[in-house]
């Protein structure tokens, strides 16, 4: 399990992106859909994190079904009174005993499909759990390869006096992106990385470092190709989803004919 998504990380994570940056990718998303399959009302969302893009899909009138491999993040969800249906579940396993008229997995959490070959079976599954008619929605971004890029310290306040600082490092390493977190802690202005806390009732040791997965570097054309051998039609490629060029919406939709 990638650290991200555990413990006190899950705090950090839930605050990372501003909601204007939900707002913008869920207005999309609900235009396309209106556009594309207006009668659309049940959704899956796949890897839903802290249901931050949950809510929307809700507060858009959609009946929302949304899972994610996290249990941490599930309970995250949950704890926000969100009008969804949670539960613990890992994508690449999908085997839904009902229909959907939308399903979504979006914010890069594509990528963390182990490989190609889980790539294409995953979106098999998909297909066969969407309706005729059904759209998939995908978002990730395609960088060129990196011999060792180093993002800025990022610094959010999580609550309780608690600020978390994180620098993340990233090589590419043939088809993957390895991570590589620096972490620090700081309770009311006093460094305590390397401490163990109580947080959200359970003790947790604040490590300088966490472990993140690997994520899969897919191009574009890739992408498309496994879409179209699934049996769906690729609608739109979007490029600039969320402001820059790399950042990619892909939607597909099944049996359009």
């Amino acid at each position: 399990m990638d650290e991200m998504f555990v413990g006190v990380m899950v705090d950090f994570f839930d605050k990372y992106a501003s909601d204007n940056e939900y707002d913008a990718r869920a207005d999309q998303v609900v235009k396309i859909i209106r556009s594309q399959n207006p009668k659309a009302k049940n959704v899956l969302e796949l890897a839903c994190g802290t249901g931050r893009f949950t809510k929307r899909l809700a507060d858009a009138g959609f009946v929302v079904t949304a899972t994610d491999i996290s249990q941490d993040e599930v309970e995250k969800a949950q704890s926000k009174g969100i009008n969804a249906t949670f539960s613990v579940a890992d994508m690449s396993k999908l085997d839904s005993d009902r229909e959907y008229d939308v399903i979504g997995c979006f914010w890069e959490s594509f990528r963390y499909l182990s490989d190609f070959d889980a790539c294409q079976d995953t979106i098999g599954r998909v297909f066969r759990a969407l309706r005729a008619k059904g759209l998939f929605f995908v978002d990730f971004a395609c960088f060129p390869p990196t011999t060792g890029y180093q993002g800025k310290p990022r610094t959010i306040d999580i609550g309780n006096g608690l600020c978390v600082t994180q620098q993340i490092t990233i090589v590419t390493r043939g088809d993957y992106d390895i991570r590589s977190d620096v972490i620090r802690y700081e309770k009311n202005g006093k460094d305590i990385t390397g401490t163990t806390i109580s947080w959200n009732g359970k003790k947790t040791l604040l490590k300088p470092t966490i472990e993140r997965s690997p994520v899969l570097r897919i191009k574009k054309e890739k992408m498309v190709e496994m879409l179209e051998k699934a049996g769906f039609k690729n609608i739109e490629v979007r490029s600039g989803f969320v402001g820059y060029p790399e950042s990619t919406l892909f939607v597909a939709q099944k049996n359009w004919a």
